[in-house]
């Protein structure tokens, strides 16, 4: 499904849409440019899932947590090389009571996802963004 937002406003509320249906053990990958909105997408994701923290890119502390109905957990590979083993990360571990989203997805092992949310910058306001999810998340639009 391919879904467009106008603003960073729609992006996040997209992403609400897809955390109130999060489940543990969901493994998002987050995929797209630098400001594309991965970043925004989480913040709703994360809100979505119970949780009203003030969501960002975790890219110098590369894990954040953040406790809700379903505990998310967020973690940003930017600054890793590729090949990353995401149980290294305990990956495995935050899965077993939570979900986990992954910014720069590309940079770990493949396999651990259990959905992928591709963004597309368009213009300074419009993103283009393809979700591949299971079941329940992927009737968000």
């Amino acid at each position: 499904m391919v879904v467009r937002t106008y603003s960073a406003d729609q992006t996040r509320a997209l992403g609400r849409r897809i955390g109130e249906g999060l489940a543990a053990g969901d493994c998002l990958a987050l995929e797209g440019d630098l400001g594309a909105g991965k970043t925004v997408l989480a913040q709703g994701i994360v809100s979505g899932a119970g949780g009203g923290q003030d969501v960002r890119s975790p890219t110098f502390l590369l894990h954040a947590i953040y406790p809700g109905r379903v505990p998310v957990h967020h973690l940003d590979l930017y600054r890793l090389g590729g090949g990353t083993d995401p149980r290294s990360l305990g990956v495995d571990e935050a899965l077993a009571d939570g979900a986990v989203i992954i910014e720069w997805p590309e940079r770990c092992q493949p396999g651990w996802f259990t959905g992928r949310v591709r963004l597309r910058i368009l213009s300074r306001s419009e993103r283009e963004i393809q979700l591949q999810l299971r079941g329940g998340l992927g009737s968000v639009a």
